[in-house]
């Protein structure tokens, strides 16, 4: 098993930050690779199918969700991805007047690891900068 960590600040308070990165059918609009993201079902178990531009749309399970924490976690169910048994966790936490987040992912590559070490950090640290630059506005 691999375990990815991104950890990053806000210069928000958490309930300015929160709401963004909860929003599980919302990342669509933080990421330009995406052509679109629906979401089936509500709360825990709800599923969002994305559009990467693949021939198969990437599906992920939301599995965890703790709004008091600010944190919850995810799973991805199907599509072109390069890992397995993968589940992300993301934790907000307050930190001063800002706050801290941490972005972690657990799962077995079926590429080189260190490939998908490197695309998994990138794809976090991107979602924690496109959050950043959606709250500079």
């Amino acid at each position: 098993m691999t375990r990815v960590t991104v950890t990053d600040h806000f210069v928000q308070p958490v309930e300015q930050v929160w709401p963004i990165i909860a929003d599980f059918g919302g990342i669509a609009d933080l990421l330009p690779g995406i052509g679109g993201c629906r979401v089936e079902g509500t709360g825990i178990g709800q599923d969002r199918i994305m559009d990467l531009g693949g021939a198969v749309p990437v599906v992920e399970r939301l599995t965890w969700f703790d709004e008091d924490d600010h944190a919850f976690s995810y799973t991805i169910l199907s599509g072109d991805m390069p890992f397995e048994r993968y589940v992300a966790t993301v934790r907000l936490r307050a930190d001063g007047a800002g706050t801290g987040v941490v972005w972690e992912g657990n799962f077995t590559p079926t590429i080189a690891e260190e490939k998908t070490v490197r695309l998994a950090t990138n794809l976090y640290q991107g979602l924690i900068d496109a959050v950043k630059a959606k709250l500079a506005g």
